[in-house]
């Protein structure tokens, strides 16, 4: 029974209402397939109704009675990206009811109260945290304090591309496009304007750490966290949307490229820029890590009070990276990174009782899986199929590397609940 008129939800017993409410706000707040079901599961168990829940990147269903006699809760949504505050409460509603301290009723009533005191940033807040994650994005690809300062700019740019993007749907489907088209132009802009007042600047981390934002490592990460929990539709739908965003961002960048070539301007003359690999603790580090997490947190709409948590998370992932890439190499650097993450996130969960993505993803934002696709994918552009389709490839045995230092991780530390 779809449920997306209002008197036919209203129809349905209270159970099946909060178990439709609870998934689509999960998924709203950018919760895995394997998580979202879980956690659903369990609550449902806890109300004494039997559920098979199959969830995709744009479509749920819920079906709610014993095989032969289901009723079946059918609605299309949009791929959530993570909003920490929707998730944190939105968990702890679940959890209440897991536990059999809300009926269904009462859990419907809860979570429409987290809804409605939910408050988005506003616009320029929002192209603040691009322009700081920017900033703190350009250290970790190799630049120093220049290519920092200048990537703020870029950053703030492309979130307003976004913001401007809102509320056409026509417009949103060219978002990331445009976005890249113009951070790439802006890009080369500032490195001029830096040139001419005396300072040299790589054009080429300062547009990459610029479009970072509208990169999809963490889409990657979590498809390949799917797929590795035999989440198999959703996980293989979640992954070709990475690479097609790869290939329309990268398609952006391209064209601004060229349009900053027929303008005279700084060429973005590689893309494959050095990630760093530093292991001292420099003020220019820890401006970054400040940037990059004070950035996560905004983007990722985390409440004010939880900044120190995304920092802590942001930290420890650099700290296991740097200790990784000492004792085992960069190959295990991703492995080692998201286990620790993953470690502490189930950690925090058991004594906070609160949900383990909390932590986890923007500990994993900060891998960058997505940076290395879209070198890949501005190589094929290039005509450099073979270096792409290589540097591609590396982003996706990134990505697995971390679904991979996940389920370590919850096989050392199981989390309490699903989320």
């Amino acid at each position: 029974m779809p449920t997306d008129a209002p008197h036919a939800l209203h129809r349905l017993p209270a159970g099946d209402r909060f178990l439709a409410k609870l998934a689509r706000m999960l998924h709203e707040a950018g919760t895995p397939a394997h998580r979202l079901e879980g956690l659903v599961t369990t609550c449902a168990e806890r109300l004494g109704l039997s559920v098979s829940v199959f969830s995709l990147p744009t479509w749920i269903n819920i079906s709610v009675g014993d095989e032969g006699e289901q009723r079946a809760i059918n609605f299309r949504v949009d791929p959530g990206s993570p909003k920490l505050a929707m998730l944190e409460e939105t968990y702890l509603v679940a959890d209440r009811v897991a536990r059999g301290e809300l009926d269904a009723e009462q859990g419907i009533t809860a979570l429409a109260r987290v809804r409605s005191r939910l408050e988005r940033p506003g616009a320029q807040v929002n192209c603040l945290g691009y322009a700081l994650f920017s900033a703190g994005a350009a250290f970790f690809l190799g630049g120093a304090w220049t290519e920092m300062l200048a990537a703020i700019p870029v950053g703030f740019t492309v979130g307003a591309a976004i913001a401007l993007a809102v509320g056409r749907r026509e417009r949103e489907l060219l978002a990331e496009f445009a976005a890249a088209c113009i951070g790439t132009v802006v890009a080369s802009l500032v490195v001029l304007a830096l040139r001419r007042a005396g300072y040299e600047s790589s054009a080429a981390i300062v547009s990459l750490a610029g479009l970072v934002t509208l990169l999809p490592g963490l889409s990657l990460a979590t498809a390949m966290s799917e797929l590795s929990t035999r989440n198999l539709a959703s996980g293989s739908a979640r992954l070709i949307g990475a690479i097609t965003t790869l290939v329309v961002v990268g398609m952006g960048a391209g064209i601004g490229d060229r349009v900053a070539i027929l303008l005279g301007l700084p060429q973005h003359t590689s893309f494959v820029v050095p990630v760093t690999q530093t292991t001292a603790v420099t003020p220019a580090l820890v401006v970054a890590l400040l940037a990059i997490s004070s950035g996560l947190a905004i983007v990722f709409q985390a409440r004010p009070r939880r900044a120190g948590l995304v920092l802590a998370s942001c930290v420890v992932g650099w700290i296991a990276v740097r200790t990784a890439r000492e004792f085992g190499g960069s190959e295990l650097a991703p492995v080692v990174a998201a286990a620790a993450i993953g470690i502490m996130g189930n950690l925090y969960a058991r004594i906070r009782r609160r949900p383990t993505l909390a932590i986890v993803l923007p500990g994993l934002a900060l891998l960058l899986p997505g940076s290395i696709g879209f070198r890949g994918m501005q190589g094929i552009i290039a005509s450099d199929t073979l270096a792409g389709l290589n540097t591609a490839i590396s982003a996706l045995v990134v990505a697995a590397s971390i679904a991979a230092g996940l389920l370590i991780a919850n096989a050392v530390a199981p989390s309490p609940r699903h989320v």
